[in-house]
C-alpha cells in the first residue's frame, strides 16, 4: 500500500526550492517513516538534515527536527527522551510562531502525557491541540482526536469515546496517513482488552447477559486486533511490532483459551519486556502463570507467579495494572493451595478501588477541558 502522505510530501520536496522550507519538508517526512516503524530510513533522513544545517542553525528546522527526533525515541523504544525532545519541538515552534508545528507538537506531547498517565497535562495539551490547531490540519487533529478517545475510553466512558474516535478517523482518512488509522484501530483494540482485563480478573459480568457481553466485546477486540495486523502488513508499517500479538495473548487469556495465549506469550516476551513499558514484564508474567496453571503446569506457575510478584512493584504499573497482575496472581495462588492467594486478592480490590475514582476524575477532567471543542 503506498501512503497518501508521503507521495504527497515527496512531491512538495521536490517542488520547494527554498532551503528551509525544504529541510523542514524532510524532517516532517522523517517522523511519518518513524511513526511506520522506518527507524533506520528516518534517522538517515534527519542526519542528512541535520549535517546540512549544522554551521547555520534554523529556528523552524531545528524545532522539525526535534519533532522527528522525539518520535524516532518514541517508536523506537518508548525512550524516555522522546518527550524532552517533543517539548522541545513545542518550545521552539511558539518562539518561532510555527502554528501549525506548536498545534502538532502540542497533539504528540498529549498522547505522550496520557503514556506516562500524566491525565492534568494531558488535558491541557489536548485542549490546546485542538484550539490552535486549524480545521484542516489533520495531522494535528487526528493525533489529538485519537487522544481524547482512548482516554475517554480508558476513563470507562466508551460512548462519550466513540464521536472522538469517528473524528480521528475523518481526519487522518483526510490526510492519507495511513501510519495514523493504523494506531487509531490498534488503539481502540488495546482500550478494549484493558477494559475486559479487569472485568475478566475480577470475574464481573460472569453469568448470564454480563459474561455474554463481555465476550462479544472481546471478539470485537480480537476482529480489531487482526484488523490492526493486517491493515499494517499492508501499509508497511512496522513500529512496535511486539504490540499486536502480545494484545492477542492478554484477549485469549480473558476468553479463557491458555494453551494459544501462552505460545504468543512464550514467543512475543523477551522482545516486549526489552522495548514496552515497565509494566509489561509483570502483567505477562503474570498470564503465563494463569496459562500454565490452566493447563497444570503447577511449576512453571508457580515460577512465573513469583518473577511477577518479584518486579510488580518495581515496575511502576499504574493502579488497573497492578490490580490485574494481583487478581490473576491470586487466581492462580489459590489453585495452588497457597495462602498468600487471600492477601494478593485484597490488595486487587483496594487497587480496583483507586483505579474506578481515578477513571471517574479523568472523566471530569476530559469534561471540562474538551468543553465546546
Amino acid at each position: 500500500m503506498v501512503s497518501r502522505l508521503l507521495v504527497r510530501l515527496d512531491v512538495a520536496i521536490a517542488k520547494t526550492r527554498d532551503p528551509v522550507d525544504n529541510a523542514c519538508l524532510r524532517a516532517e517526512r522523517a517522523g511519518v517513516l518513524a511513526r511506520q516503524g522506518r527507524l533506520d530510513d528516518a534517522r538517515r533522513a534527519i542526519a542528512d538534515v541535520q549535517a546540512r544545517f549544522a554551521l547555520r542553525p534554523h529556528p523552524a528546522v531545528s524545532a522539525w527536527l526535534s519533532l522527528a527526533e522525539g518520535l524516532c525515541d518514541h517508536f523506537g523504544s518508548v525512550a524516555p527522551t522522546a518527550r524532552d525532545r517533543v517539548q522541545r519541538a513545542h518550545a521552539l515552534s511558539r518562539a518561532a510562531e510555527l502554528a501549525p508545528l506548536h498545534a502538532l507538537a502540542a497533539a504528540w506531547l498529549a498522547h505522550m502525557d496520557f503514556v506516562r498517565h500524566e491525565m492534568t497535562q494531558m488535558a491541557q495539551h489536548l485542549a490546546e491541540a485542538l484550539r490552535t490547531a486549524a480545521p484542516d490540519h489533520h495531522a494535528a487533529r487526528s493525533r489529538a482526536c485519537m487522544v481524547a478517545a482512548y482516554a475517554y475510553h480508558f476513563a470507562g466512558r466508551a460512548e462519550q469515546a466513540r464521536p472522538w474516535y469517528d473524528r480521528a478517523r475523518q481526519h487522518a482518512l483526510a490526510d492519507g496517513d495511513e501510519a495514523a488509522l493504523g494506531a487509531l484501530m490498534h488503539n481502540r483494540a488495546s482500550m478494549q482488552a484493558a477494559a475486559l482485563r479487569v472485568t475478566a480478573a475480577f470475574g464481573e459480568g460472569d453469568g448470564g447477559a454480563g459474561d455474554a457481553a463481555r465476550h462479544a466485546l472481546a471478539r470485537e477486540a480480537l476482529m480489531g486486533v487482526d484488523s490492526t495486523a493486517t491493515y499494517e502488513h499492508a501499509a508497511g508499517c512496522a513500529s512496535l511490532a511486539y504490540l499486536p500479538p502480545v494484545l492477542r495473548a492478554q484477549l485469549l487469556v480473558c476468553e479463557g483459551q491458555p494453551a494459544p495465549a501462552l505460545d504468543l506469550l512464550r514467543q512475543w516476551f523477551d522482545r516486549a519486556a526489552a522495548e514496552g513499558p515497565p509494566c509489561f514484564r509483570p502483567l505477562m508474567l503474570a498470564d503465563m502463570a494463569w496459562c500454565e496453571q490452566q493447563l497444570g503446569h503447577g511449576d512453571e506457575a508457580r515460577r512465573h507467579a513469583d518473577a511477577a510478584l518479584a518486579c510488580v512493584d518495581a515496575s511502576q504499573c499504574e493502579t488497573d495494572d497492578r490490580a490485574v497482575v494481583n487478581a490473576r496472581l491470586a487466581l492462580v495462588l489459590d489453585a495452588l493451595g497457597d495462602p498468600a492467594a487471600a492477601t494478593l486478592r485484597e490488595r486487587a480490590r483496594r487497587d480496583l478501588g483507586v483505579h474506578r475514582a481515578e477513571q471517574a476524575r479523568l472523566a471530569a477532567l476530559l469534561d471540562d477541558a474538551l468543553a465546546g471543542l
